[in-house]
């Protein structure tokens, strides 16, 4: 899709990551409709998914606000809590420790490194991810039931209150089929000790009617690790929300996978968390965001042990990506005004900026776990405004800056 007729969106925006930061989206989502450049479609990832689930439910501003400080969403949040002691055992707890301490040595020996790879298999590792989770979300089979009954105040206004599209990214562990000439993965493959992981795309409507765009996306990740991860992406045509999101924020160590009938067990989407390349195949102008480092400590250990690649190494290609395009294509004043369609919202400080105003995480040394510290209601209301500010703000000073 090389050509500005083939796009089937104008407007893309990227919701990737966020984590308990998520509500910044929300913001920067409203900025860019009351400067009448709403997004057609927006392409949500790991904690983006939620806020773009939250933006399918309200896509008018003022509904929007009302939903992120409701106490529906309020209870969806505070239902992911840590593994309580009495439910870990001492051994697993040390277990994690150990895990987490020989992730961080692997990720920074390469010998050892692709050992470690050479030795993993199917079980091993959908154990590891299962077992080793440092959290859990209760009642998990109807954990949105209640943001899915929000109704909008605000609809019969003059807004334009047209639904942006939703895709999310999510990663799937599959067996291995290791009969040579066989490189299809299915759901329902017999066991095989070899595993895999592949690029999930929940996909919307316009590209679910769509012949021939499945047959053009490749995972960016499969590069870097071509031998963990399949070359192609699986489009999902038919899939619901509730799933769709708990699978993208099913991030290694962090909840456990899940699993999806047709697709097995799903992890997060951190498999690619800005997917740049897919968002400018989508649309003639993207909204995506700068992104501060993994931290070598335990972030970026975590990615490699699972999905085999650097994601320092991914980041650096993404941020570069623009610069790239023009480079290749600068013959062509017309692609060149296409490329320069690409904006970059400079969020890469939101750890820093937002500091305080999420879930707080805690490491209790006695209990050997890490906690997750949930304000109040109302203290969760300020939060939400606060992220919903910054995103606002950044956004804003962006257009205008720009001339957008």
């Amino acid at each position: 899709m090389n050509n500005q007729s083939a796009k089937p969106y104008e407007r893309v925006q990227l919701f990737s990551g966020g984590g308990a930061r998520f509500g910044y989206y929300l913001g920067s989502y409203a900025a860019l409709v009351a400067h009448d450049l709403k997004p057609d479609v927006i392409v949500g990832t790991c904690g983006g998914s939620l806020s773009a689930y939250l933006v399918n439910l309200a896509p008018d501003p003022k509904d929007l606000q009302a939903l992120m400080c409701s106490r529906e969403l309020y209870r969806a949040i505070t239902a992911i809590r840590h593994v309580a002691p009495a439910e870990a055992n001492k051994r697993l707890r040390l277990r994690y420790m150990t895990q987490a301490l020989t992730r961080w040595r692997l990720s920074r020996q390469v010998s050892n490194r692709q050992k470690q790879q050479e030795a993993d298999n199917y079980e091993r590792l959908l154990d590891e991810l299962q077992q080793l989770a440092m959290f859990r979300i209760d009642n998990e089979g109807q954990w949105l039931d209640e943001l899915s009954h929000f109704s909008p105040k605000h609809s019969h206004n003059s807004f334009n209150t047209a639904v942006p599209e939703i895709a999310i990214i999510a990663s799937r562990l599959y067996q291995a089929p290791n009969q040579p000439g066989n490189q299809t993965p299915t759901a329902d493959s017999s066991v095989y000790d070899e595993f895999k992981l592949q690029e999930l795309l929940f996909a919307p409507p316009r590209l679910a009617v769509s012949e021939h765009f499945e047959q053009m996306l490749n995972s960016p990740a499969h590069m870097f690790a071509d031998g963990r991860i399949h070359q192609s992406v699986n489009v999902v045509k038919q899939w619901a929300f509730d799933s769709a999101v708990r699978a993208s924020m099913a991030d290694m160590y962090y909840l456990p996978p899940t699993h999806i009938e047709t697709l097995g067990w799903c992890l997060g989407g951190v498999i690619n968390l800005t997917p740049i390349e897919l968002a400018c195949q989508l649309g003639q102008t993207v909204f995506a965001e700068t992104k501060a480092g993994y931290d070598s400590w335990l972030a970026a250990p975590a990615i490699q042990r699972v999905f085999g690649f650097d994601p320092n190494e991914r980041l650096a290609q993404v941020h570069g990506y623009e610069s790239a395009e023009i480079l290749s294509l600068a013959d062509s004043a017309a692609i060149k005004h296409q490329v320069n369609q690409l904006h970059w919202l400079p969020f890469a400080d939101n750890g820093q900026q937002l500091a305080g105003q999420h879930v707080q995480k805690r490491f209790n040394i006695r209990q050997m776990t890490v906690e997750l510290i949930h304000s109040d209601y109302d203290g969760f209301v300020q939060q939400m405004q606060a992220q919903w500010q910054y995103g606002y703000q950044r956004t804003t000073d962006y257009i205008q800056q720009h001339g957008l």
